[in-house]
């Protein structure tokens, strides 16, 4: 259910810290993660640098083949040069990439469907609809959803935009495919209410109920097995069992939008959202720092962050952090 868009370890002088994100890496995976994703938005994209890119692929590859039994191996790939990206990722014995719509530039809908082809036919290809605040995002007509549902093995909707998101849900379940597609939510701002929702469309005649089968987003690269955890529940109340839920699902939503709002800069149009994040990680000792390539955060947003935690306690991952941090840390070298 849980798949994390892992940010990039640096140090204050944005050099890549590999002991650190080995140690990133092992905490997504004890806490439950079903993939740990280099390089999308919350990675800064690897900042595009090829070398960097390649390095991240082969230590998250190396990290789950080691610990992480029960995963599977994904990587974002986007820019211009998303072809050899995905090449690198095959390279690596990655089962699918993500394609961030920046691969698609300037092109049309028929230009950005043929990206997705050339990527398809390299490695299984996943799409990826970005909010419209993140550069690089463009808007998905439903004739595009329907293009690339034609060869894509599933897509992740990010768009902050419920009349978008649905225009996707639509998409999929008037595919001939979509029995075989796998939908991922990235919408932070209803994460709950789309993981625990049924969505029926009219195809033809026919109702065509579609669900989401998993959450993808930045908010999940921290405090990572609580959100395992309060995820689990919301898709189990999905099917009538509503006994682990930590809060009434009204009441939860709320609770996490509330940290999800800190973290991600809501109010500040997301300008600091990477920062957010890492702030949060270094805050639980699981970051050296919240260095990024661009962002620095912005005056409140630190006290912001560490007070929606404490007021949610079910939502913090503080205490298993400190049961276990000493002996992952061991299991790296730092």
């Amino acid at each position: 259910m849980v798949w994390v868009p892992s940010p990039l370890a640096l140090d204050m002088d944005k050099r890549f810290l590999e002991d650190w994100q080995r140690l990133l890496t092992l905490y997504y995976i004890r806490s439950g993660a079903r993939a740990v994703i280099p390089a999308a938005h919350t990675g800064e994209f690897a900042g595009g640098d090829p070398g960097l890119y390649e390095r991240w692929l082969a230590l998250v590859a190396q990290m789950v083949r080691r610990h992480g039994d029960a995963m599977f191996l994904m990587a974002a790939v986007g820019g211009p040069n998303a072809r050899g990206q995905a090449e690198i990722a095959a390279r690596h014995g990655y089962d699918l990439v993500m394609v961030a719509p920046t691969a698609f530039g300037d092109a049309d809908e028929t230009g950005a469907v043929q990206v997705f082809r050339d990527v398809a036919s390299i490695i299984p290809a996943f799409a990826f609809e970005l909010q419209r605040a993140i550069p690089g995002s463009r808007e998905f007509s439903m004739s595009l959803w329907d293009r690339i549902f034609e060869v894509a093995v599933g897509a992740k909707g990010a768009s902050f935009d419920t009349y978008r998101a649905q225009r996707m849900l639509e998409a999929a379940a008037r595919s001939p495919r979509r029995d075989r597609l796998i939908l991922a939510t990235g919408n932070d701002d209803r994460i709950v209410a789309d993981l625990g929702g049924r969505f029926p469309f009219d195809v033809k005649g026919e109702q065509v109920t579609m669900s989401y089968a998993a959450g993808l987003l930045g908010h999940f690269a921290t405090d990572t097995r609580a959100a395992v955890r309060w995820a689990g529940a919301v898709v189990d109340a999905r099917e009538g069992d509503e006994s682990r839920l930590p809060a009434p699902l009204c009441e939860l939503a709320h609770c996490v939008n509330m940290s999800n709002g800190a973290l991600f800069d809501a109010l500040g149009d997301f300008e600091n959202s990477v920062w957010g994040v890492k702030r949060r990680l270094t805050q639980l000792g699981l970051l050296a720092g919240p260095w990024c390539l661009h962002e620095s955060g912005r005056p409140g947003q630190a006290e912001a962050i560490e007070a929606a935690y404490e007021a949610h306690p079910f939502l913090s991952d503080r205490e298993f952090v400190r049961e276990n941090l000493s002996d992952w840390k061991r299991e790296v070298g730092l």
